[in-house]
C-alpha cells in the first residue's frame, strides 16, 4: 500500500466492523421480536381470532422487513471485504516481489473460513426462513378460521 492507502484500509476496516455490529443487532432484534410476538399469537391467551390475524399480518411484515435488511447487511459486509482485498492487492500490482505486505481478506483461507461450516449467518438464515413461513401461515390460518368457520 502506498501514500494514504493504509488510512483508507483502516477506515474500510472500521466501516466493515460497524456494519458487522449493526448486522448482529438486526439478528438479535429478529430473535427477540419473534420470541415475543410468536408467543403472543400462538399462546393460549384470550385473544380473539381477529386480533391474532392482525398480529400475524403485522408480524409477517416486520419479520420480513428485518430479514431483508439483514440480507442486505450481509451484502454490505461482502462489499467492504472486496474493497479491502483491492487495497491489499495494490502491492502486487506495483511489481513488489515480496507480494502484499498486508494480506488478510485476499488470503484463500479467509474466504474458505467464511464459506465453510456451520456459521451463525447460515443458522440464523435458516431460522429466519422457517420463521417467515410460520409468519406467513399464521394470518392465512386465522383468515381461514374467520371466513369459513
Amino acid at each position: 500500500m502506498r501514500d494514504g492507502e493504509p488510512n483508507i484500509y483502516g477506515a474500510l476496516a472500521t466501516l466493515r466492523s460497524g456494519q458487522t455490529q449493526v448486522q448482529w443487532s438486526r439478528i438479535q432484534m429478529v430473535v427477540v421480536f419473534n420470541a415475543v410476538a410468536l408467543a403472543l399469537v400462538l399462546g393460549t391467551g384470550q385473544l380473539s381470532e381477529e386480533v391474532r390475524l392482525t398480529i400475524g399480518i403485522v408480524g409477517f411484515a416486520i419479520h420480513f422487513g428485518v430479514l431483508i435488511a439483514s440480507r442486505r447487511g450481509d451484502r454490505w459486509i461482502q462489499y467492504w471485504d472486496g474493497r479491502m482485498v483491492e487495497l491489499e492487492q495494490l502491492d502486487q500490482e506495483e511489481g513488489n516481489t515480496s507480494g502484499s505486505r498486508v494480506s488478510v481478506f485476499n488470503r484463500p483461507d479467509f474466504s474458505q473460513m467464511r464459506g465453510v461450516g456451520l456459521t451463525s449467518r447460515r443458522v440464523f438464515g435458516v431460522v429466519g426462513i422457517i420463521a417467515t413461513i410460520l409468519w406467513l401461515g399464521i394470518p392465512l390460518y386465522y383468515a381461514y378460521k374467520i371466513l369459513f368457520e
